[in-house]
């Protein structure tokens, strides 16, 4: 049972943050509400007022501007799963928008709805780390652009303060010749562990390598010592120094044990992933010589 609840429509970012400044704790942000609504069914979130944002029209788009994929909060993760100009400037972006719950949940939910939930089993944010990408957020004071990893707080938890609304998503391109990857396993539609890669290679070895993993702990995170790490490396000694990582992973994910999987299962998930992504990225790149 759902608790009665009221709908403000606005047509523009400033109003709608507008009316979060005014509504304050009572209100929630509506796109998809693929999250939100399941919430609101069972009990645990009873807003007074949802600020629909779904008729805003700047919320909507995926533009290439030359530089960067600007994505609107308002798009859903089947207009990215299919958009062309996804899979050609953040492919690693439109492989996990593939894997995201089914059917019905790509096309409700947002991508927008789903950064900003922040809910630690998800998998966009994890494709978007490896991209380096940034998120612009709205309120009464204006707008101001933070990286995503520094978006991402904790487990539901964001930057965004109580009157802001997340409203673009910029994803730039991989540089020319990087390889990429996506892995992920599941249970119950939801992923367990996920992990990116993107790497430049040079004569067989990782010349440069962005790792992310999500999923493990409360929330999704870049591994720059891990990654520090690699450079240089030919497959097999990456593979070997992911395999070594065990204490480096736990310190930095903190994993937390939870239905989807206990917290040493999924470190131990973590390394296989993190090995099967580089593996894949280095055979992506421009770079094709033995990598053995």
């Amino acid at each position: 049972m759902v608790s009665p609840f009221r709908v403000v429509t606005p047509t523009t970012v400033p109003e709608a943050a507008a009316e979060m400044e005014r509504l304050g704790d009572a209100a929630r942000i509506y796109a998809g509400g693929a999250e939100l609504l399941l919430l609101m069914r069972n009990g645990l979130l009873e807003p007074d007022y949802l600020v629909n944002i779904k008729q805003v029209p700047s919320l909507h788009g995926i533009n290439w501007d030359g530089h960067v994929l600007r994505v609107g909060a308002a798009v859903t993760h089947r207009q990215l799963e299919r958009d062309p100009q996804v899979h050609a400037h953040a492919p690693t972006l439109g492989e996990a928008e593939h894997h995201i719950g089914n059917i019905r949940v790509r096309t409700q939910g947002t991508l927008g709805g789903n950064l900003a939930f922040a809910d630690p089993h998800a998998d966009p944010g994890t494709a978007l780390l490896v991209h380096d990408a940034s998120v612009t957020v709205e309120g009464p004071r204006g707008p101001r652009q933070l990286l995503l990893d520094d978006f991402f707080v904790s487990t539901y938890e964001t930057a965004l303060e109580p009157d802001e609304l997340l409203t673009e998503v910029q994803v730039p391109p991989l540089p020319f010749g990087w390889g990429w990857a996506y892995e992920r396993i599941e249970r119950f539609y939801r992923p367990t562990v996920n992990a990116a890669a993107a790497i430049a290679a040079n004569d067989g070895r990782i010349a440069e390598v962005r790792l992310a993993v999500g999923c493990v702990g409360p929330r999704a995170l870049r591994l720059r010592e891990l990654e520090e790490k690699l450079q240089g490396l030919n497959l097999a000694d990456a593979k070997r120094v992911i395999g070594e990582s065990s204490e480096y992973l736990v310190e930095q994910l903190e994993p937390v044990g939870d239905l989807l999987g206990g917290a040493d299962y999924k470190i131990h998930v973590t390394g296989v992933l993190l090995a099967r992504a580089v593996e894949q990225a280095l055979a992506r790149t421009g770079d094709r010589d033995d990598r053995q």
